[in-house]
């Protein structure tokens, strides 16, 4: 859709859109100017962007869209996970289900490469399958993932899989450190997903971010009706900007509670080493 996005600064989308529309890429009439087209354009405002952050107004004069009709699409964008919204800033991002799309086109250096020397050493030496995870709308995406022999064919989860955001150590971790208006909006969706067991999995949730809260990690026994037994730390980019989780996982008569126990410790430090890491590079940027 964009030839070049290097030659692209602040003001240049909305022109981008018009000499488009001129030169008939983009049709006027309603079967092309729908939500799918208007959303990907939306997309495309971010990406050209020299900022991270923008907000409604910013996106509506870059798009040459109304005002209320670029709120709805944020809200829907939001709601899909292809952006992000910061109450605190007020202000959006793009959102990780972006990042699940365009996840093999990544740049070489990426927080993955950070963390995944610290995934292959948890494998190894507890014979689990560790992973870092973000959300995607009411899932958690597996971002990075290194197997044990163990955990090779009982979990089979690779880059892309998804596991349940309720009910396993990865998606409550996640959770417990999210700002307490994205929480509250996120469990909107996850009641009405799953209905009659979401008092069950809400005390579940609460007692994850208790757990964090306390130790720095959560675990779940037999999470996602399986016997599957986890732990995970969350790890908060500079600035709140991101959450993802940090999670090990195994068949729970190789991840027993003691081992949980002595796992969480590792992925809680680990957390907090690449959180200082990170802090510092953003610091020096």
């Amino acid at each position: 859709m964009v030839n070049d996005l290097n030659d692209l600064d602040a003001g240049l989308p909305r022109e981008r859109v018009r000499r488009r529309r001129k030169s008939g890429e983009i049709s006027e009439d309603r079967d092309f100017v729908n939500a799918l087209g208007r959303g990907l354009i939306v997309l495309e405002a971010f990406s050209a962007a020299s900022e991270v952050w923008l907000n409604g107004m910013d996106v509506a004069e870059r798009v040459d869209l109304p005002k209320p009709t670029t709120s709805r699409l944020l809200q829907a964008l939001r709601g899909q996970g292809y952006l992000y919204y910061s109450p605190s800033r007020r202000q959006y991002r793009l959102g990780t289900s972006v990042l699940s799309l365009g996840f093999a086109a990544r740049e070489p250096f990426s927080l993955g490469d950070l963390v995944k020397p610290y995934l292959r050493e948890l494998a190894d030496e507890y014979n689990v399958h560790a992973s870092l995870a973000a959300r995607d709308r009411l899932d958690m995406i597996e971002l990075e993932v290194c197997h044990s022999v163990n955990t090779l064919m009982t979990l089979r989860l690779e880059v892309g899989s998804r596991i349940p955001l309720a009910g396993t150590a990865t998606g409550h971790a996640l959770i417990a450190a999210l700002p307490d208006a994205e929480r509250d909006y996120l469990f909107q969706g996850l009641r009405e997903r799953h209905q009659k067991h979401w008092a069950e999995l809400e005390a579940s949730i609460t007692m994850g971010r208790r757990e964090v809260k306390e130790f720095g990690y959560t675990t779940a026994s037999a999470s996602w009706n399986t016997d599957i037994n986890g732990v995970a730390a969350p790890l908060v980019l500079p600035g709140g900007a991101s959450v993802y989780a940090l999670a090990c996982g195994a068949p729970a008569r190789h991840l027993t509670q003691a081992k949980q126990r002595k796992i969480g410790q590792r992925l809680a430090e680990i957390a907090r080493q690449l959180e200082d890491q990170l802090r510092g590079g953003a610091d020096a940027g």
